[in-house]
């Protein structure tokens, strides 16, 4: 047997062994691993089928690699191949489960996002990258940055400013310079005293960029914000005034264009028991439940709390979360507990 012959026949018995020992990865979102020599040629998809001599301190080791390549989810672990997406990532592992994953920016940094994978509570399909997360019932949760941490009851909630008055505070998700063309995303809230729905109904203001809902404002971009969502809080669920909730039965309120069918609006309180500084805890907003009165309409969405919106075109925006009302605390409120935003 030649030298050369010997030197081949061991190289790719090291290599097998390499290859048979790193093959049983763990999940692919746990982190990297050091990757062999093995892996490093053949995790490149230009190498695929191919026989390859690498000569390194004048020693030659030879690498066979298989013609399908490794396993996309096996070279993402070492960290040999990049994903800029949860759904490139759903593109190239199809069995990928929802997560934590370390996403690629186009700045070169590395980012550790949670990805929706099934994708059953937007539009049934997975690859959605998470963006925005509160969940106050949650130990030790705090609100973000522009947001306040106040007790309604025995509830640690989220709102605007209580010393504000009229207007909106506002907090702000990374889309980490991803391209994205959906939004989905839910919210969970309260009634606090006499809220009063969307503009013209709640006297606020007619621009997108005033206090326009007495509720949450889901926007991206500036000058003008580019309308994505509206959560807003009605003044009673027994009534069909300007203050009451558009989509209930017989209403006369309306809303601005720039909202259109995009909103889900409730309401806690009756015209029994609305008044100011009260918090009507027992009425959860915009979960489809307890639509009771004239609101049966406003719940009849199949997947509310949850929306789902396709934008017009690709954007690259943060997208902002705005607490507004047209009066100040005590008068009304709308705090929250839960928010998740979601992009794809």
């Amino acid at each position: 047997m030649s030298s050369h012959y010997f030197a081949f026949l061991l190289s790719f018995i090291v290599l097998l062994y390499e290859a048979n020992a790193s093959s049983g990865m763990d999940h692919c979102t746990t982190g990297y691993r050091t990757p062999s020599l093995y892996h490093q040629y053949c995790c490149l998809s230009a190498n695929d089928g191919k026989a390859l001599k690498i000569n390194e301190s004048n020693s030659y080791t030879y690498i066979f690699c298989p013609t399908a390549g490794l396993p996309k989810a096996l070279c993402y672990s070492l960290g040999l191949i990049k994903f800029y997406s949860c759904s490139e990532v759903l593109e190239n592992i199809s069995n990928a489960v929802s997560g934590y994953y370390s996403i690629s920016q186009s700045n070169g940094s590395i980012a550790s996002v949670y990805c929706d994978m099934e994708g059953s509570k937007c539009d049934g399909n997975g690859g959605w990258m998470r963006i925005g997360y509160i969940n106050m019932t949650e130990p030790g949760a705090t609100c973000p940055q522009g947001l306040y941490n106040y007790t309604y009851g025995n509830k640690t909630l989220c709102d605007k400013s209580q010393g504000l008055g009229n207007g909106c505070s506002a907090t702000f998700f990374s889309a980490i310079g991803l391209n994205y063309t959906k939004v989905c995303g839910q919210a969970r809230g309260y009634q606090f005293g006499g809220t009063d729905g969307i503009y013209p109904n709640n006297g606020g203001s007619p621009n997108i960029d005033g206090a326009y809902v007495d509720g949450l404002s889901i926007t991206h971009g500036s000058n003008p914000r580019q309308h994505i969502w509206t959560y807003a809080v009605g003044h009673t669920a027994d009534n069909t005034n300007v203050g009451c909730c558009p989509c209930s039965t017989g209403s006369i309120a309306t809303r601005p264009s720039y909202v259109g069918n995009d909103y889900y609006c409730e309401s806690g309180a009756t015209s029994s028991n609305i008044r100011a500084n009260t918090f009507y805890l027992d009425d959860i907003m915009w979960d489809g439940q307890q639509c009771d009165y004239l609101e049966s309409p406003c719940c009849s969405s199949s997947t509310i709390p949850w929306f789902t919106k396709t934008l017009p075109q690709s954007v690259t925006d943060d997208i902002e979360l705005r607490m507004c009302s047209s009066e100040g605390y005590p008068d009304e409120a709308t705090p929250i507990d839960i928010i998740e935003i979601y992009i794809r």
